[in-house]
């Protein structure tokens, strides 16, 4: 008898398992060759899990996947969006048949929040209405992601690159103060206007009166005393730039042409103060004339003056 279907007569299982090892049929358990996918996601942002087994593994194969956030899917490539950052350890199991054969790999991706770029919410001003001696502190509510760069601009030509910087403009007037705020995620930019008052002195809020300069009959010639009377005045209205004045020309009873003459009064007055820095829009004029009553020689002096009020 032919020795093979002795083989086959007596020990089948034997000449069986010869004939597989010898054609290379044998059913192949699945196995796992490779996992790849992203290294690095941000959060929300899809990402694809692929999946590479042996070629010969008898079918059918099953494939799933773990993502390791309590979320799972199936098949040969699997995508999946995380939406939390950390690090993840992206498992898939493969198995055949009928979980004979099972195998798996893995995968890390580190997930991330995405990039904030830079924003200017509001900026700030403390005092919001300064005057040209008051320090002014400015700050910014901001969002981004660190770290972010400032940059201040006060519109007067002064800069500033700190967070809350501190500012005294010289002069009045009114700035257009800028912010710009920028980091490896964006730039942004905000501007205010700040209105800044010269500076004025305590009293010149409650200031009633100012001295009056005397001149001599019949003339509108502020002699060296009176020029030396109205220093204290100009003092005054350089310590109080909001203040405006009106300066009143009196003629006495016995001087001739008295309208004139206190209308050229008020002028001189008007004229010196000016010569002494004052802006002149800050100062109005009136000539009162002859006033009422003073039909006496004696004391008549006290007419020939000019004066200079106050106006809040």
């Amino acid at each position: 008898m032919n020795s093979t279907l002795s083989l086959l007569r007596y020990c089948p299982l034997a000449l069986f398992a010869a004939a597989v090892l010898a054609t290379g049929c044998a059913p192949r358990n699945v196995e796992v060759l490779g996992v790849t996918g992203p290294d690095r996601l941000e959060t929300d942002e899809s990402g694809t899990f692929v999946v590479e087994t042996n070629e010969d593994a008898k079918p059918p194969v099953s494939l799933s996947w773990d993502f390791g956030d309590s979320q799972s899917g199936d098949g040969a490539s699997a995508s999946h969006a995380f939406s939390s950052a950390g690090n993840y350890t992206v498992t898939v199991t493969a198995t055949n048949r009928r979980g004979k054969g099972m195998d798996t790999g893995s995968k890390t991706v580190l997930v991330v929040d995405p990039p904030v770029p830079a924003q200017v919410i509001t900026i700030l001003a403390n005092p919001s209405d300064p005057d040209t001696q008051t320090p002014v502190r400015f700050s910014a509510n901001v969002r981004g992601d660190a770290p972010l760069s400032y940059s201040w601009s006060f519109g007067d030509g002064g800069t500033d690159g700190s967070p809350t910087p501190t500012h005294v403009f010289s002069e009045a007037g009114t700035y257009t103060v800028s912010l710009d705020v920028s980091n490896a995620a964006g730039r942004d930019a905000r501007t205010m206007q700040l209105s800044v008052a010269p500076f004025e002195a305590d009293y010149c809020a409650d200031l009633a009166e100012m001295v009056s300069v005397f001149f001599d009959r019949n003339s509108s010639v502020l002699t060296a005393s009176g020029q030396e009377s109205l220093a204290d005045n100009v003092d005054i209205m350089q310590d109080c730039p909001n203040l405006n004045v009106r300066v009143e020309g009196v003629a006495s009873p016995f001087e001739r042409n008295p309208q004139s003459l206190s209308d050229d009064r008020a002028r001189a007055v008007m004229q010196h103060y000016v010569d002494a820095g004052v802006n002149a829009s800050r100062i109005s004029t009136q000539g009162l004339g002859r006033p009422d009553g003073g039909s006496k020689k004696s004391g008549a002096e006290q007419f020939r003056r000019a004066d200079t009020i106050p106006l809040h």
